[in-house]
């Protein structure tokens, strides 16, 4: 079983500090994923139980993981009302992972926190990303001009909030990966989404 040191780390942010937490793989790894929560309106934060799901399945593929709070969320400075502001913050991220790691993470969100990290990557297209349940509705006016947008997107068949029909449209079919019956919440399909979510830790 691979093992991860686990340290909390505090990140400068465009509007101040941001908490984050690390689980670092302890030997040779495969790289860094950077990973972003749902909306904090609605108890999102670095603790959210996907991402730790996530988390701990990324670390056994051999990725260290770092998760951090958007401005305005637990001890991290600011606000970030938009998806659009979250991805600021998440920029300082990835520059602070570029300079201290020598390495570009890869990028995964859920929810708004999948949002969050299109936003960002509009502007950096070769980043690899994973999105899961992205609510295209919390999106900025830029994300909703893109005709098409790029990205590996897992997405529940019974979910009200990200729409599995329109994330086809946009993503193209061939990006977007069902799983039959999960909601927006994933309740009781933890383990299918860890195996849908096994290709992008692959690589493949």
């Amino acid at each position: 079983m691979t093992v991860a040191v686990k340290s909390t780390l505090q990140i400068p942010g465009p509007q101040g500090v941001l908490e984050a937490k690390m689980n670092r793989i302890t030997g040779a790894g495969r790289g860094i994923i950077v990973m972003c929560h749902p909306h904090p309106a609605y108890g999102g934060n670095l603790n959210d139980r996907i991402l730790e799901t996530l988390s701990r399945q990324a670390v056994q593929y051999g990725f260290s993981t770092l998760v951090f709070n958007a401005a305005g969320v637990g001890a991290s400075a600011g606000h970030s009302e938009t998806a659009a502001k979250a991805a600021k913050d998440l920029a300082a991220v990835i520059a602070f992972v570029e300079a201290s790691e020598n390495v570009t993470p890869k990028l995964l969100g859920y929810s708004f926190g999948a949002i969050t990290v299109l936003e960002h990557a509009c502007s950096r297209q070769t980043l690899e990303v994973l999105l899961i349940a992205p609510v295209l509705a919390l999106g900025s006016q830029r994300l909703s001009e893109q005709a098409a947008l790029s990205g590996h997107v897992i997405v529940g068949s019974e979910d009200a909030f990200a729409q599995p029909e329109s994330l086809s449209a946009r993503f193209g079919p061939s990006s977007v990966q069902f799983i039959e019956g999960a909601d927006h919440f994933f309740n009781g399909y933890d383990e299918a989404l860890a195996r849908a979510a096994e290709a992008f830790f692959n690589g493949t």
